[in-house]
């Protein structure tokens, strides 16, 4: 945004960054987490990424949160190789309770999509836990996984009624990101693809 950071959300149907600290969708802490990163960012001259350009470092704020561990990954998402004085960044994070994971991930192609294929881990492990329908599932920034929780176990426990698994099925999954539904269905199927 003229070559200000702008940290915020796409306004509708655009590519325009509407500058937000907040969002009610999402767990409090992740306003506090941005607004570190937003001061970390602007202190240490590290330049906004412009999508229409495609110059400048910093592309997204990509932020995971295990709502049954309270764990958190911080991912920064970078058009480049490398970020300079992500120390300083850390120490700041580590005041967060709940933070377990500071992730840097690659995209430098012209494109809209948000994650690259190479992720570095700066600080902490490669992975958040979070624990859904029973079921333990470490959570990298590249994996899939359902962004309400709550609601998912709803959704499962209907789908699973609605299966009507006997024990003698045998269930494919297809598209099944780290396989939450895969592993929820296995307990009633006899065998899951």
């Amino acid at each position: 945004n003229n070559g200000n950071l702008v940290m915020g959300f796409y306004a509708y149907h655009s590519h325009r960054i509407v500058d937000s600290t907040n969002c009610n969708l999402q767990p409090p802490v992740f306003s506090e987490i941005g607004e570190i990163v937003r001061r970390w960012a602007v202190e240490n001259n590290i330049e906004p990424y412009n999508e229409a350009t495609h110059k400048g470092l910093l592309r997204h704020l990509y932020l995971r949160y295990g709502e049954s561990t309270g764990e958190i990954m911080v991912c920064l998402v970078i058009n480049g190789n490398s970020i300079n004085n992500t120390d300083s960044l850390i120490q700041q994070l580590k005041t967060i309770s709940g933070f377990k994971s500071l992730q840097l991930n690659i995209n430098k192609e012209k494109t809209n999509v948000i994650l690259g294929k190479k992720c570095i881990t700066l600080y902490g492990s490669d992975f958040i836990t979070d624990i859904l329908c029973g079921l333990r599932f470490n959570i990298s920034p590249l994996s899939f996984y359902q962004v309400n929780p709550v609601q998912t176990e709803v959704l499962y426990g209907t789908a699973l009624e609605y299966a009507g698994l006997t024990g003698k099925e045998t269930v494919w999954d297809v598209y099944c990101g780290i396989g939450t539904i895969s592993l929820f269905l296995a307990q009633k199927a006899q065998k899951v693809y």
